[in-house]
């Protein structure tokens, strides 16, 4: 038994603790294999989105589909000839599955059309339910064909699968000038209003901030939240994106890590707390909980078809957990994704996700793999260090 097998275990353990063993189910989640869809194909989906909307019901991914071009052979955001990674028709995917096993994914189509939404490069669609309105809200963030940064377009629908029709070409975030790129989508109930507030986390000129939402999550309301304990409205951390907010027992929590883009190596986890998503916030001490001497992280698994990791792909100098300093490593190989949260027959799991670029076997960019693990927490709600597991299980109702 290997010491990530024992990992697993003892995770497990954890999680199940309690659980009735004849009405789970047990889902087996594999990070040595590709994810498939219920045809059998490598599912094509990244830095996106991952929810269950009802209890019970689905869980829908939405995820930007990059197709099958030959990756860049060197550094992960080298310019091929045909844009690799940067093309103008990305298709903003839309995925069902009842339990996220590999095999179970359906591909339901496009969120919204590449002829419906504003010309340019897009990346990292996020869905909410907006419970105020009753409309599921897409944002995604793009960059114009002249290559300027436009921020985020948004789109509603009355299905989680849409379409989404197109509401707002460019949302008015206060740092819009400074180039705005990677965000997350979080949605609270406030009690005091008597309705559920929406915030938007962004990174712009490699700076992090949060701004309150509009009732309907399409605008900006220009309200920024604490991110420090003496009331700044920006972290202090620099070079940062891949943002990702979610709340646990009280405790609203806000990870991002270092720059990565379409890294090899991979990206940390740097993480803050607060007891409002206004703030103020605090990060968590001990600092990157993904990034890593050498020797204590453990070089991930990977092939299918006989094959294995691409070896002609180098990490990016500066990038990842290399600006952090050139002797770490990242445990996960990835940058982060989304962190899911997860019905479990002992409560609430929260499961990380990451993409891992310029990994796929057969260099081709759509079968850029993910690593997912779920966290664990310490008495005081800190995150634990994040390590490499192969495989983990959990027990749904």
């Amino acid at each position: 038994m290997g010491w990530s097998t024992v990992l697993v275990s003892i995770l497990g353990l954890v999680l199940s603790f309690g659980a009735n063993p004849t009405s789970a189910r047990r889902v087996l989640f594999n990070n040595t294999e590709p994810r498939y869809d219920i045809h059998g194909q490598i599912i094509d989906a990244h830095d996106g989105s991952i929810q269950q909307f009802t209890e019970g019901g689905l869980y829908y991914m939405h995820a930007m589909q990059y197709g099958l071009c030959k990756e860049p052979a060197n550094y992960g955001c080298d310019m091929t000839p045909d844009r690799c990674g940067f093309h103008y028709d990305h298709n903003i995917s839309v995925w069902a599955s009842p339990d996220m096993s590999s095999g179970s994914w359906r591909y339901l189509g496009s969120a919204i059309s590449v002829q419906a939404r504003p010309a340019g490069t897009v990346f990292r669609p996020h869905a909410v339910y907006n419970p105020n309105t009753k409309l599921y809200v897409l944002w995604w963030n793009y960059v114009t064909p002249a290559g300027q940064y436009n921020g985020y377009a948004v789109g509603t629908s009355a299905t989680p699968e849409g379409p989404y029709t197109l509401v707002s070409e460019q949302v008015n975030v206060t740092r819009l000038a400074g180039g705005a790129g990677d965000f997350a989508l979080f949605v609270a109930y406030d009690g005091a209003r008597g309705r559920h507030v929406g915030y938007v986390i962004y990174g712009a000129a490699y700076k992090m901030g949060i701004e309150e939402l509009t009732a309907d999550f399409i605008y900006s309301t220009g309200i920024p939240a604490k991110c420090t304990p003496d009331g700044k409205p920006l972290f202090d951390e620099y070079f940062i994106e891949a943002p990702v907010m979610f709340e646990r027992q009280g405790i609203y929590y806000a990870l991002f890590g270092p720059c990565c883009c379409y890294c090899y190596q991979g990206s940390g986890i740097i993480v803050h707390t607060a007891a409002h998503p206004l703030g103020p916030w605090t990060v968590q001490r001990g600092g990157d909980i993904a990034c890593h001497a050498a020797n204590l992280s453990r070089s991930p698994a990977l092939s299918w078809d006989g094959a294995d990791i691409r070896a002609e792909a180098i990490p990016t100098p500066g990038q990842g957990c290399l600006y952090e300093s050139p002797s770490l490593v990242s445990s996960t190989r990835s940058q982060q994704n989304y962190v899911i949260e997860v019905a479990t027959t002992s409560g609430t799991a929260y499961v990380w996700t990451g993409d891992r670029w310029q990994q796929s076997p057969d260099g081709l960019k759509g079968h850029d793999p993910q690593y997912w693990v779920p966290l664990a927490f310490g008495p005081d709600g800190s995150i634990l260090t994040v390590t490499w597991v192969d495989s983990f299980t959990l027990d749904l109702p």
